[in-house]
């Protein structure tokens, strides 16, 4: 089942923050679209939760470095 998610990402200070994230994510198997704005602190992510959990997203956020709110 598709699931449409916003979590609370800080600690990006640039673009290429942004596209770590959305590419390290985008490259998770069940992922369907990643975004991050560093100006709002947020990523937001469609995943496939027959095929990623939600907790495995978040420790790829976390081991890049970037703190969940």
């Amino acid at each position: 089942m598709e699931k449409k998610i916003t979590l609370k990402t800080k600690g990006m200070h640039c673009v290429s923050c942004e596209k770590l994230i959305e590419g390290t994510l985008r490259d998770m198997k069940g992922v369907k679209y990643a975004k991050s704005s560093r100006s709002e602190d947020k990523t937001e992510i469609v995943y496939d939760e027959a095929k990623v959990k939600l907790e495995t997203i978040r420790a790829a956020l976390i081991e890049l470095g970037y703190t969940l709110g």
